[in-house]
């Protein structure tokens, strides 16, 4: 039996996932350029799985023992191969709709890992724990996308060189 704030937090999570997915799918719909429309593709069946797995946690009563990595997650650790990334200035028009989903996923985040410290048993703190992980998954890859169009120096939000020099 789940208690009334695990239940509470089921629901706002759910309601959270569905608002995500379908955001995900009209920045698909609005971008123009594949990679992005792929990208946002791929986070919008990550946030409908995040749905199943909440609502599979809701009928059941108890969370699910283990959620494996998603295609996102596997892919993260692989982006620091620039070669990947070889897309210049032409997503600057899509800046706007990866700050909105970095900003949804650092929300999303940041819920889980409250919900985590505020379960009230170890199946529902792992789980909630879980889905943090993978909101960051999302994170780190929006933030590296982000980090490509601009060119500025950043990867993965952290200064790769400067051309100042370095002063004591």
């Amino acid at each position: 039996m789940i208690g009334s704030e695990t239940a509470r937090a089921l629901a706002i999570a759910l309601e959270a996932e569905k608002q995500s997915l379908c955001t995900y799918l009209k920045l698909a719909w609005d971008t123009r350029d594949s990679s992005g429309k792929q990208m946002f593709i791929r986070l919008a069946t990550d946030e409908f799985e995040h749905m199943r797995i909440l609502e599979t946690w809701q009928a059941d009563m108890h969370p699910p023992a283990a959620i494996e990595p998603s295609v996102i997650e596997r892919l993260v650790p692989r982006l620091s191969d620039k070669s990947l990334q070889i897309r210049g200035t032409r997503g600057q028009h899509q800046l706007p709709a990866l700050n909105t989903a970095l900003d949804l996923e650092k929300s999303a985040q940041t819920f889980y890992e409250e919900q985590s410290r505020l379960a009230q048993d170890e199946p529902g703190r792992a789980l909630f724990s879980r889905l943090a992980e993978m909101e960051a998954a999302h994170y780190a890859l929006l933030l590296a996308e982000i980090d490509n169009i601009r060119s500025d120096g950043f990867w993965f939000g952290l200064r790769e060189f400067t051309l100042e020099s370095e002063r004591p």
